[in-house]
């Protein structure tokens, strides 16, 4: 009974009109009514998928060629080097600034409390987000579990950067369900830009694809509704928050003369995408499945059917229509192949998941009182539905890391322990390396720089000017060893310059090749 009445106290507050919630007073008294958030749930969740993170010692080994940069970069930060100087990336400016500060004291253990803390409140702005939109807390809590779910499958071992996107981006989903329920005034349009800008200097190119689409819902919004004005005012209030935020940020990159180069990597997905390329059909295949599997197929086309919504409702389908389509699209054009990349699907998919899942009858809050599916129901139609696709996909996801590591890759990592050994023994702290390698992995364990910011050249080479910039930057370094991975594709002219001015060492590897300058 008492779950009951929470429900409805929701579902009046949802049904409140704009010029209710223009008296400060009476809003007040409602929100103090709304179910309570089950933070306690949504910590515990934030803390299981963190434990699995590539930080933690255990689990190092299983780090994909993009984590094992991330780990290399908080590290080589606290080593003096310069973000996009020194280390290649796409990720934002205060990604790296919380990489730098994670990894200050305590090793990394920091950077993986600071994605606890960064997952915790993702998980708070999403059920948030969801309980407004389908008035259904147990919903919006099984949304928020999927969402820890799938953040624990495609982006197992975390450190993506993206993952500290999230809680900016549900905050911002949030703030316009509140818009669309009039419940906001447009000056905190101002806080949204200023939320907008964090976002982008962690994550620029998911940030620009997810504010770009919100901005033109709002464009269409205001115009149907006819709001110009004020669609115009939020606009410049969005901008100066942007601004008050971004710039002050952002003059760092100035100050140590990176500015040009970080405009250049961040657009990198821009420059590399390509829809024309031989690896799109294997692409293709992959991320379709996952796709398929994960029900966000299912979600995008059952979307299409949903009518008589509330206005806060259909916003946010608008939203996850546009987004998720274009989100995989631009997951296929990347020479970058990992479950990892789908992970910026995430929030267009888990609108539409919550929306397909939401289907206790009519939109009317009286109708809907006496016909809401129970939450086992919603897990049933979700699982059921798919006949369990989803559940095998995430056991696999799981699976993948070890199997590749313990069957398929056996021995790699044992002779790049050896490897790391090697040179730290035969080398000093001022000497470069390069790991012409599928991960960057050996920078960290032999404790010793990287000659090229280029980390890997398996990373960011899809465009021609990345693969010129890393034959040209070894030809200037000439690093003290090269590590050549024998099943890593080796350029030509570094071959040629190999043979000319290296030496092979001698220590029996069947995975490898290291070279030692003559």
């Amino acid at each position: 009974m008492n779950d009951r009445n929470q429900q409805e106290n929701v579902e009046i507050l949802v049904s409140m009109s704009a010029e209710t919630w223009q008296n400060t007073s009476e809003r007040r008294r409602l929100e103090k009514i709304i179910e309570p958030l089950p933070s306690l749930q949504l910590f515990f969740w934030s803390v299981l998928v963190s434990l699995t993170s590539v930080i933690n010692p255990l689990l190092t080994n299983l780090a994909t060629n993009l984590q094992s940069q991330n780990l290399y970069a908080g590290w080589a930060l606290t080593q003096g080097e310069v973000a996009y100087a020194n280390i290649y990336g796409t990720s934002g400016l205060l990604y790296y600034l919380v990489s730098w500060l994670g990894n200050l004291f305590l090793g990394q253990l920091l950077f993986l409390l600071f994605q606890v803390v960064a997952l915790t409140l993702a998980g708070i702005y999403l059920f948030q987000t969801i309980s407004q939109i389908t008035v259904r807390s147990g919903l919006a809590r099984q949304i928020t579990i999927l969402f820890y779910l799938f953040v624990l499958t495609l982006g197992f071992g975390g450190t993506y950067s993206i993952i500290f996107t999230f809680p900016f981006i549900f905050r911002s989903l949030y703030h316009l369900v509140k818009y669309l329920q009039g419940r906001v005034r447009d000056e905190s349009f101002i806080r949204f830009g200023m939320v907008g800008a964090l976002a982008f200097l962690i994550e620029p190119a998911f940030s620009l694809l997810f504010y770009s689409l919100t901005t033109l819902f709002l464009l269409l919004y205001n115009i149907a509704d006819k709001r110009k004005a004020r669609g115009f005012y939020q606009l410049l209030a969005s901008l100066l928050g942007f601004s008050l935020v971004f710039y002050p940020l952002g003059y760092y990159t100035v100050l140590n003369g990176s500015f040009g180069v970080a405009i250049s990597q961040v657009t990198y997905v821009l420059e590399a995408f390509r829809l024309n390329s031989s690896y799109l059909l294997d692409h293709l295949l992959y991320y379709g499945l996952l796709f398929l599997g994960l029900g966000f197929a299912t979600a995008l086309m059952t979307a299409f059917a949903l009518k008589e919504e509330p206005t806060a409702a259909r916003g946010m389908r608008f939203i996850g229509l546009l987004g998720l389509p274009i989100s995989f699209i631009g997951v296929l054009g990347l020479p970058e192949k990992g479950a990892y990349q789908l992970l910026t699907t995430l929030p267009f998919a888990l609108l539409l998941l919550a929306l397909w899942l939401d289907t206790g009858g009519d939109r009317d809050g009286h109708e809907r009182r006496h016909r809401k599916p129970t939450q086992a129901s919603s897990w049933n139609r979700y699982l059921g539905k798919q006949l369990f696709l989803p559940l095998f996909v995430m056991l696999y996801l799981v699976a993948y890391p070890f199997v590749n590591e313990y069957i398929l890759s056996n021995g790699v990592s044992a002779e790049r322990n050896l490897v790391a050994q090697h040179i730290r023994e035969n080398s000093t702290s001022k000497d470069s390396i390069y790991a012409w390698d599928n991960t960057a992995s050996l920078y960290k364990k032999s404790q010793r720089l990287s000659a090229v910011s280029l980390l890997s050249p398996s990373l960011y080479t899809g465009t021609e000017e990345n693969r010129i910039f890393l034959r040209n930057a070894l030809n200037e370094a000439s690093p003290k060893f090269i590590l050549v991975n024998k099943d890593v594709k080796l350029f030509s002219d570094v071959k040629k310059k190999i043979s000319q001015d290296y030496e092979e060492v001698n220590l029996k590897l069947n995975h490898f090749k290291l070279y030692q300058i003559k």
